[in-house]
């Protein structure tokens, strides 16, 4: 909690500096139907020499893009960017990836929607940014992006190709999309004992390497009776490897000597598919029926091997094998009736089939071949069959108030076959109210009471094996999903055309909190443990500098505290939920020197610390400088745009404290303590988009 004092005083300085000295009139222009909407033409962007519609969305005051949450559900899983009020029919691709695709061209001008808005498919959210196309358009156009990433002792290229164009009517747009990365990383682990007395060192070295292709198409057609049709389909293949060498050393005399050397050699690849699309009716001139239809499937498969050798030669060797399949299908209907400017329902019914089936092989070496280890639900499959039947209700019955309720029913089924065997049910009925009062012009607060109902990753089902760490995590066949009544509140002010403050609270009640549990005291494996509470507060201030002398400068500066609470299933004692970081801080600039035809600026976050707790062990996750970047980029070439940027300029070190017990943690003494540092050096950036 270092940043409780630190981080979250200096963000709440700003937003009250910001009102002291920002007070100026607003300038922001609203919608003339709906007060809520907040309408941002091109002229408005023009500062920015934007190039697609993402240069576009970056730059709405107060927003920033999120690709959904981890709600059960393809209508509970929604990003906040919609595209001619309309959601994407896809989950894997970005909000990000499909702004990129957009050409300034084709944007006709973005919202603000503050507030739940009638008719609009905002799913339970208060605000989502819009982005309206330009229709009728039929000019080609090709879009392009490269990208040559510097890892420090390897440069990835990356980049991607687009050609839009008009075909029987239809908006249709090709692609070819490269992904790569090549991050490195160095390591040192320091061993003392129980009483603080060192015994071992391990300096390790990692490099990573991830290609990927993926082909991708979309089609989007208007017809003549208002009908809407919309298809996205897209294939990925996808390479990786990953090569580890550790020497380990142990003090004798005052000096360290070489005691060992372990090497690791990871290989995975895997391919997949997805097509997804939907197509609305027109039922009159109020009402509409949206069929949605998606389908996802693909295979990834894995070799790992880990060799130790010592002083005496080859001491042993660890190889696994994987093999993963995954399935997931979707159908979804919605009928929505705007029955007056001031009331509007929709009603949905959604049915899902998904599918995982996961293989795993494991061998270990002493000297005399490889000799299978057999671990519990290493071969398993998961079948889920769920549906979910939703009606919504967004009412404005006096000015400057709206209401947005809603209930969800969901039924589901999850099964398990192969090593283990079971078969579970879950009924959830899932309420959620959201209110928003425009106190005045420049005024808005929010409040929203929900249930959730979280995600489950077909993955924990199945046994995983961590052998650099010594972790093992049994596939657990009791796993539920978690559910969390939240109440949040929001308080927004703008100032004039860029400025903005933004404070938020949250409090979530979660039954059946995601954790890990011990399984017979000899494993553990992601599961439930019970009830707990979660709060947490932020604050976010975009400041304009030009009051500062700085001109056509923005500053956000963002900052936010919380904490959790569950009991341990071990000691039975209250502590924080494992995995969680609650407080943290952020602040990004940038300016755009429009004579220069330039733009600069700079980030930094830092976090505070992660814990988990585990069977054996028990660890804590520190970063102690924070990340740093820095760009420049030109719009000098027409239809064109330049950056140079740079990460972790600081060369940030995440340090992990682990401490390990002889045996369950709750009853025995301590064995170890392990102090990890690692670096993942500095990165560099040069990239080029444009247009013609």
């Amino acid at each position: 909690m270092s940043l409780k004092i630190g981080s979250f005083f200096t963000a709440i300085m700003a937003g009250v500096l910001m009102l002291g000295l920002l007070a100026v009139p607003v300038q922001a222009q609203e919608s003339p139907d709906n007060p809520n909407v907040l309408v941002y033409q091109p002229d408005f962007f023009a500062l920015y020499n934007p190039v697609t519609a993402l240069d576009m969305v970056r730059q709405v005051p107060g927003f920033s893009i999120q690709d959904g949450g981890r709600a059960r559900g393809f209508g509970s899983t929604s990003g906040n960017v919609l595209i001619d009020g309309e959601r994407p029919s896809t989950k894997s691709t970005s909000l990000s990836d499909i702004l990129q695709r957009l050409p300034v061209a084709r944007v006709e001008r973005v919202e603000l929607v503050r507030g739940s808005m009638p008719g609009l498919d905002m799913r339970g959210l208060n605000r989502v940014v819009n982005v309206i196309l330009v229709e009728g358009s039929s000019k080609s156009q090709t879009s392009w992006s490269f990208r040559a990433t510097d890892f420090g002792k390897i440069i990835i290229p990356t980049g991607e190709l687009i050609q839009s164009f008009k075909l029987a009517g239809a908006d249709v747009s090709i692609g070819l999309q490269r992904n790569g990365g090549a991050p490195r990383s160095t390591e040192i682990k320091n061993f003392a004992d129980a009483n603080g007395d060192f015994f071992e060192r391990r300096d390790a070295r990692n490099q990573r390497l991830f290609l990927e292709w993926q082909p991708h198409l979309t089609v989007a057609r208007k017809f003549a009776n208002g009908d809407r049709l919309n298809l996205n389909a897209k294939y990925f293949n996808f390479t990786f490897t990953a090569n580890r060498i550790s020497e380990t050393q142990v003090p004798n005399a005052g000096n360290l000597v070489f005691d060992q050397f372990d090497f690791a050699d990871r290989s995975n690849a895997g391919n997949g598919a997805e097509i997804g699309g939907d197509y609305e009716r027109k039922l009159g001139e109020n009402r509409s029926l949206k069929l949605i239809v998606f389908q996802r499937s693909d295979v990834r498969f894995g070799g790992d091997l880990f060799e130790t050798f010592d002083t005496g030669g080859f001491a042993g060797a660890t190889r696994i094998r994987t093999l993963t399949a995954n399935n997931e299908s979707i159908l979804r209907s919605v009928l929505k009736w705007q029955h007056n400017p001031k009331n509007s329902f929709e009603a949905s019914i959604e049915g899902a089939y998904n599918w995982l089936k996961s293989g795993l092989d494991i061998e270990t070496n002493q000297g005399t071949g490889f000799v299978p280890l057999i671990l519990p639900v290493a071969n398993t499959k998961v079948i889920e069959n769920r549906a979910e039947a939703a009606v919504s209700w967004v009412a404005k019955p006096v000015t400057g108030w709206t209401f947005d309720s809603g209930l969800k029913y969901e039924i589901s089924r999850i099964s398990q076959s192969g090593d283990a065997i079971n078969a579970q049910v879950f009924k959830f009925l899932k309420p959620n109210l959201n209110i928003t009062w425009d106190r005045n012009k420049r005024d808005q607060i929010r409040l929203s009471f929900q249930r959730v109902v979280g995600q489950l990753n077909f993955s924990d089902f199945a046994t995983s094996v961590n052998i650099i760490d010594n972790q093992t995590n049994v596939g657990n066949v009791q796993l539920r999903p978690d559910s969390t009544w939240s109440a949040d509140f929001a308080f927004e002010r703008k100032y004039g055309e860029k400025g903005v403050l933004i404070l938020k609270g949250n409090h979530s009640w979660i039954s059946d909190v995601r954790d890990l549990v011990p399984i017979n005291n000899q494993f553990d494996a992601p599961g439930n443990i019970g009830s707990g509470r979660t709060w947490t507060t932020s604050i976010e201030a975009r400041i304009p500098t030009d009051k500062y002398g700085v001109k056509d400068g923005i500053l956000t500066i963002s900052g936010g505290v919380g904490d959790s609470r569950v009991t341990d299933p071990l000691t039975g004692l209250p502590r924080v939920q494992s995995f969680r970081v609650d407080d943290f801080f952020s602040t990004n600039f940038r300016q755009d020197i429009t004579k220069w035809k330039i733009a600069w600026g700079f980030s930094y976050f830092k976090r505070t610390a992660l814990r988990a707790a585990f069977l054996f062990d028990q660890r804590v996750d520190t970063e102690n400088r924070g990340n740093l970047g820095a760009f420049i980029e030109t719009t000098k070439w027409k239809g064109m745009t330049l950056n140079l940027s740079a990460r972790n300029l600081l060369d940030n070190q995440n340090q992990r404290i682990r401490t390990n017990f002889t045996g369950p943690r709750n009853i025995s003494p301590i064995r170890d303590i392990e102090t990890r540092t690692t670096q993942n050096g500095r990165v560099f950036v040069l990239s080029l988009r444009g247009t013609f």
